[in-house]
């Protein structure tokens, strides 16, 4: 039997300057729930509430898991109905 070679382990990516965001458009009824679901996968990101009659929220991650969180995210979609969106251009 072959020996086990043990990975070499990669070099820590480096600290982003800024959080990344993306704005989701949510029923309010669905607002814990989404927070919930969200919190509760592994610190991938947080949400606040951003306005609370449009019920909109900013999530914000880090730029290093965009690709995790949008996966996430279309996940979660088949469970809770929203819509993702980037920032909006003042």
């Amino acid at each position: 039997m072959a020996k086990k070679r043990t990975r070499k382990p990669r070099p820590p990516l480096p600290a982003p300057s800024w959080s990344s965001m993306l704005y989701a458009k949510i029923e309010k009824k669905y607002i814990g729930m989404f927070r919930f679901l969200l919190e509760a996968q592994d610190n991938l990101g947080y949400a606040s509430v951003v306005d609370n009659y449009d019920c909109v929220l900013k999530i914000t991650f880090s730029p290093h898991q965009e690709r995790e969180m949008r996966a996430f995210l279309k996940g979660m979609q088949q469970t809770i109905p929203f819509e993702v969106f980037e920032r909006p251009m003042d």
